[in-house]
């Protein structure tokens, strides 16, 4: 079995840390061993990572859409689509080249961007994965922050300092899953650009 920099990064990582923090809430006198610690810590970020997979549809929603289709979507009288933070000024002519490869005049921007990616991922010299891994390691982020925020409000709800630090935390998160988020979809569509013009 194979892992990955972003088995480390979006399962192990953040598991661990996650669950040595639970561990010395719960149990603070019993020491534990660094062979317990690692397993352990990767079931727990593997479920994080299934539970941030899971909740991916609401996260969008937060953020007003997918990335990719904002980002394949030209706006009328703006030479860029994105935020102002992540900006892709070649929308049109991303559209244009996937719809003639796709061979689909009506494609929809969920399967030109699902082509692009197949092109970009074979490239293996390409940055494509480190955006993806990134972005997943933030999507993980915001989830487990998401999980504190809730298990710190209940119990320390009545605090009142804990609530403008738990939203301080959350929207930093949440800002950065975003940024990430377009980052990775315009890496994928520059990546896919890119081999247009070298063949």
């Amino acid at each position: 079995m194979n892992f990955k920099y972003y088995d480390l990064l979006s399962n192990l990582t953040i598991g661990m840390v996650v669950f040595y923090a639970v561990w010395r809430l719960l149990f603070p006198e019993v020491e534990m061993s660094e062979w317990v610690v690692i397993p352990a810590g990767y079931i727990v970020g593997y479920f994080l990572d299934a539970i941030s997979s899971f909740i991916e549809p609401a996260l969008y929603k937060t953020i007003c859409g997918r990335p990719s289709d904002k980002l394949l979507t030209p706006v009328p009288g703006q030479k860029w689509t994105g935020i102002k933070k992540v900006k892709f000024f070649h929308a049109e002519e991303a559209v244009k080249a996937l719809r003639e490869d796709t061979k689909d005049d009506e494609a929809d921007v969920r399967k030109m961007f699902n082509y692009a990616m197949r092109v970009a991922n074979a490239n293996k010299e390409s940055r494509v994965p480190d955006f993806n891994g990134h972005y997943a390691l933030s999507r993980v982020i915001l989830t487990t922050v998401i999980i504190a925020v809730v298990i710190v409000e209940i119990r320390y709800g009545c605090v009142w300092y804990s609530w403008p630090i738990s939203i301080a935390v959350l929207l930093l998160a949440w800002n950065r899953y975003r940024e990430r988020g377009y980052y990775y979809a315009r890496e994928v569509l520059n990546e896919y650009l890119k081999s247009k013009e070298n063949n």
